[in-house]
């Protein structure tokens, strides 16, 4: 007898339960070969949500997260494809899929092979295997379009659990390469723990690459229209990419905007699915009905219009005037409403950190790594309780120093109103020396 969803989806919690409980990969393999003939990503990720509500810690879900996508590894169904036009160069998932390609090519035939070499003894392939890890590093900016971009799209559909677990994963292998290039450098460096160390990075790699393709993208197909992956794809440019030229700019064809609109049913069905089968909506978008349009326009604030000249206490400035003056101003800034959302980032001609208009409106706790998000959720508790006013930070970010400091901001009547973030890299004013006046100046 054919089972319900919901008694499929028992029995996968069980399966991967039982690995949780120290079962054997194989076994749970061989049980699920058994009894499916193949999955839904959104089965996936509702299996690891019942485990983390039944009480598992979401770190054990990370830690595990390649083995169970190595269960379901082969199985994985494609279901609705709303979308028909991720082929088509310059689409964010032809470009994901191809950098991934280059990357893949990378790591096998050029890595691997000269670690084989260097397995023989010869270390003359040792600088250049240098700057193959260094190459690697571009990896960051493909990481950075899905974090910034794709995730971003994702938490507005209600889909936040995959995000967070992926984009821990992430932070794993920008550390394990960090780490990587060090012992490579060091002059205490030997073959065989180098090895290790580029093998378990490596195994990181490639199953990031299949949780993109095999769970990202499809589940991704299913839920964004059109319009949302024209944005990312605008917005794409911002980050930039790695391993690959640029790509041509993409817009949907009229006939695949066409089949769009037949296909809606599907995709709201689909969306309506990602959201029983992962976290639910975060406060603030709950009322947000998905409509026939399915929010294919995120950015409400682009409809307010915006007087002349803005009136403060001390003077005005027209609209104009006041925006040169965000984009010289040698700090970036990000202002996150009450609600704790996102509602306005400056534009300067070097951002330390990208920023673009798909963050608007996101949850300022989902722009960070997961690792963080508690100091984030921190702060923001004490600016609301009123237990501390500011927070300073600094941090090393490619041989620059960076200093971020978070404000908390209130009305006339002391009402907490949302927090200021002011990122700034301050490399070359720490070493200021001496006076530099204005009366010094040469005529």
């Amino acid at each position: 007898m054919e089972r319900t969803r919901a008694q499929r989806q028992e029995r996968i919690v069980e399966i991967l339960t039982l690995l949780h409980e120290g079962g054997s990969f194989e076994e749970a393999k061989d049980l699920f070969n058994q009894e499916f003939n193949g999955v839904d990503v959104t089965e996936i990720t509702a299996a690891e949500k019942a485990l983390i509500k039944s009480g598992l810690n979401p770190a054990e879900i990370q830690r595990l997260c390649n083995i169970h996508a190595a269960v379901f590894k082969g199985s994985i169904n494609e279901i609705h494809r709303s979308n028909l036009e991720h082929a088509q160069p310059g689409h964010p998932v032809h470009t994901l899929k191809l950098e991934n390609q280059v990357m893949q090519s990378l790591l096998t035939d050029e890595v691997d092979d000269l670690l084989t070499k260097m397995a023989k003894g010869d270390w003359s392939k040792r600088d250049r295997l240098l700057a193959a890890l260094v190459d690697l590093g571009q990896i960051e900016k493909h990481y950075a379009r899905k974090e910034t971009l794709i995730f971003s799209y994702m938490e507005k559909y209600g889909i936040t659990a995959p995000p967070q677990v992926m984009w821990g994963v992430d932070d794993q292998v920008r550390e394990m390469l960090k780490d990587l290039i060090n012992y490579v450098k060091s002059e205490k460096a030997a073959f065989n723990p180098l090895s290790e160390k580029w093998q378990a990075l490596k195994e990181e790699i490639e199953e990031m690459i299949f949780k993109e393709e095999e769970i990202m993208i499809p589940m991704t197909l299913d839920v964004f229209s059109l319009k949302d992956w024209e944005e990312i794809a605008k917005d794409s440019f911002d980050i930039g990419f790695a391993f690959i030229p640029e790509p041509l700019p993409w817009k949907p064809s009229q006939k695949a905007l066409a089949d769009e609109q037949e296909r809606e049913p599907a995709r709201q069905a689909a969306i309506m699915q990602a959201k029983e089968t992962t976290d639910g909506i975060a406060a603030g978008l709950a009322q947000e009905a998905v409509t026939q349009e399915g929010a294919t326009k995120h950015y409400d604030w682009e409809e307010q219009s915006s007087a002349e000249n803005v009136v403060f206490p001390t003077g005005s400035l027209e609209l104009e005037q006041l925006l040169a003056i965000f984009e010289v101003l040698p700090v970036d800034l990000t202002f996150v409403d009450k609600e704790d959302r996102v509602r306005f980032y400056s534009e300067g001609q070097k951002r330390v950190f990208p920023r673009t208009r798909s963050v608007i409106g996101r949850e300022v706790v989902n722009c960070h790594p997961p690792k963080s998000m508690h100091v984030v959720e921190q702060i923001l508790n004490d600016f609301k309780s009123g237990t501390r006013k500011n927070a300073d930070f600094w941090i090393d970010l490619k041989e620059r120093k960076i200093y971020i400091r978070y404000f908390a901001l209130h009305d006339n009547k002391g009402e907490y109103m949302g927090c200021l973030e002011v990122t700034q890299d301050i490399t070359e004013i720490q070493n200021i020396s001496g006076q530099n006046r204005l009366l010094d100046q040469k005529q």
